[in-house]
């Protein structure tokens, strides 16, 4: 058998299991290996998906573990960073349930926010000679977004507050979370559609004026320039950018 063929072989093996394989290998030393590669990988899910884990149940969770590592070798010098696709996995295998892939999605993402790079909020009072036609707003490196459907939000905290999580639904309009880290904490909340459509527009490079466009077509002009303006503050708030990038009157 060729190196190459021995290799692929040896890890099919592991992967899936298999009872029949063409390694030459006979006794006990196989089985033991592949059990202890599997649940090394399941631990990692188990600690990675800490509430997606509580919500399904230990032999539901276990399946999905179990289909993800059959899919996925570790891709990293660290299992930290095995599971970044594992919504993928629960959402083929829950297609119906999106509060699974959703719970997956916020569990991974407060857990990146965490150890994402420290950066200082921006000095609002950098922000008095703005020319905000063609200002660019750079949010903090751990934001990371998601369109959502469900009330997974409702479900994460309660599992969260250690309180049941109400049932399972299907929310009637569309809306979206974003995770970020405020000080030493990950937080994070629900969003309308069109704030997620707006943050989206900024982290693509959009300039502000050009990305409020969006609230323009939804709200009408007044409509839009008072959306912008709550929003903006919300975002200030909540220390979600660390810089503007502009033409300005003064030096930001």
């Amino acid at each position: 058998m060729r190196l190459r063929d021995l290799q692929r072989e040896f890890s099919e093996c592991l992967r899936d299991g298999r009872a029949r394989h063409k390694l030459p290998i006979v006794g006990d030393g196989l089985r033991v290996y592949r059990n202890n590669y599997r649940e090394q990988l399941r631990s990692a899910l188990r600690t990675g998906f800490p509430y997606l884990a509580l919500w399904l149940g230990d032999s539901e969770f276990e399946r999905a573990a179990d289909a993800h590592i059959a899919l996925q070798f570790p891709a990293s010098w660290t299992l930290d960073h095995y599971g970044y696709d594992f919504s993928a996995t629960v959402q083929a295998l829950f297609p119906q349930d999106p509060e699974v892939p959703e719970l997956a999605w916020l569990d991974w993402a407060m857990a990146e926010a965490l150890v994402a790079e420290d950066e200082a909020p921006i000095d609002t009072g950098h922000l008095t000679q703005l020319n905000w036609d063609d200002a660019r707003i750079i949010f903090v490196s751990s934001l990371r977004t998601s369109e959502a459907r469900s009330n997974a939000a409702d479900i994460w905290l309660a599992i969260d507050e250690q309180s049941p999580p109400p049932p399972a639904a299907i929310l009637s309009e569309s809306h979206a979370y974003i995770v970020w880290r405020r000080g030493l904490l990950p937080c994070f909340r629900s969003v309308p559609i069109w704030e997620f459509q707006v943050v989206s527009a900024l982290k693509d490079g959009s300039s502000f004026a050009d990305a409020c466009e969006i609230l323009r077509l939804r709200f009408g002009t007044e409509g839009a320039i008072g959306s912008a303006s709550d929003m903006l503050a919300r975002w200030l708030s909540d220390e979600l950018i660390t810089r503007v990038e502009s033409g300005v009157l003064g030096e930001v």
